[in-house]
């Protein structure tokens, strides 16, 4: 009987003999991936996606720590600023700027081969308290922000390749959000709002431009209102390119109702950006929750519906999906919902969870 090895060994030497140089033969171990799968996926999700697959960061974990660094490095191919890239980390005071955290992000990505998506440069919950106390009229405001997104926009022109430039604008329900600082100087908030995309586009011209919220594939109304603004910026000229939808879900988010939303927010035919993704898994806010085997394939299912929802876009509209962390051991979940939370794709130990694989089965 012939020895399968002797014959695994020449079809080995006859494949590589085949290739030319500058070819890469890949071979795949059929034990790796999920034990008992005949056919394990071993790819990464940047490797798998087709658009560009995004992690929020901070630069303290990734001075910190090694195995952080390593995993956001492995698995993506974008990042995302969590905070350090918000009008109140940058802009300490009326005459000076603090881009220590954000040069080293950009940095970063530069020496990595990663894209950087900029958030976000007005919201009204990180305008600096030195500007909410100035009491500046209208007319002083907006040109404070003017200069503003001139400078931060321009100082990464070509090395931020996409902002979220307003963040937030509308309630629940799709009215205007009672803040006190806009709403309270501008007849026209949304009119306000548009100039600050233009002012954004001149700084960098190739860069993409967004309107970013939370829910909008859930809440018709607030979806109605963006649309509306989406159709008001377009017949007027300005330079909006994308939607974010945060995509804070959860394992009980109705899926039906996310899908019927998703699809209208897409028929602006502009970018879609799933621009902060996570998947709360202790619905119930319980202290005493266990996240289990069952709990974890639940949160498979929901990351892969998502990504394949997401999938179902033309490709020309399909820009990132961004979680919002990279590890459960470092997620704002398990401060702002429980401290029992478990909503990303690798567990605090690096390991891909039932959720990396989901989504990874979610892609084409």
């Amino acid at each position: 009987m012939i020895n399968k090895k002797y014959i695994l060994g020449i079809l080995t030497v006859l494949l590589f003999a085949s290739c030319s140089n500058d070819e890469k033969v890949v071979f795949i171990n059929a034990d790796e991936g999920d034990s008992g799968n005949p056919n394990p996926i071993t790819q990464t999700l940047k490797e798998k996606a087709k658009f560009k697959i995004g992690a929020a960061v901070k630069m303290r974990d990734l001075q910190g720590e090694a195995n952080y660094k390593n995993a956001v490095l492995k698995h993506y191919s974008q990042i995302t600023a969590e905070f350090e890239m918000k009008m109140a980390s940058i802009w300490t005071s009326s005459t000076a700027y603090n881009f220590t955290a954000a040069d080293y992000l950009v940095g970063f990505a530069k020496d990595n081969n990663l894209e950087v998506h900029g958030h976000t440069l007005v919201w009204y919950d990180s305008f600096p308290e030195w500007f909410k106390n100035a009491k500046y009229d209208s007319i002083a405001f907006e040109s404070k922000v003017k200069v503003y997104i001139t400078d931060v926009v321009g100082r990464y022109k070509g090395r931020v390749k996409s902002w979220d430039v307003v963040n937030e604008v509308f309630a629940d329900g799709g009215a205007m959000r009672n803040e006190t600082v806009i709403n309270s100087l501008f007849k026209d908030p949304i009119g306000f709002y548009g100039r600050c995309f233009r002012y954004a586009k001149a700084a960098d011209p190739d860069a993409k431009l967004f309107y970013n919220d939370y829910s909008v594939a859930l809440d018709a109304g607030k979806r109605a209102s963006i649309k509306k603004m989406v159709t008001r910026f377009k017949a007027n000229g300005v330079p909006i390119d994308g939607i974010g939808d945060q995509f804070h879900y959860a394992t009980d988010t109705n899926r039906q109702t996310m899908k019927t939303g998703f699809t209208d927010m897409a028929s602006t035919g502009l970018l879609i950006h799933i621009s902060e993704l996570d998947i709360k898994v202790n619905t119930s806010k319980s202290d005493s929750y266990v996240f289990t085997d069952t709990e974890a394939q639940k949160q498979a299912e929901t990351y892969k519906y998502i990504t394949t929802l997401y999938e179902e876009l033309p490709q020309a509209q399909k820009f990132a999906i961004s979680t919002w962390g990279v590890t459960d051991k470092y997620t704002w979940l398990t401060t702002f919902w429980n401290s029992k939370e478990y909503p990303l794709l690798l567990d605090a130990d690096y390991n891909k969870k039932p959720a990396y694989h989901g989504f990874l089965e979610g892609l084409k």
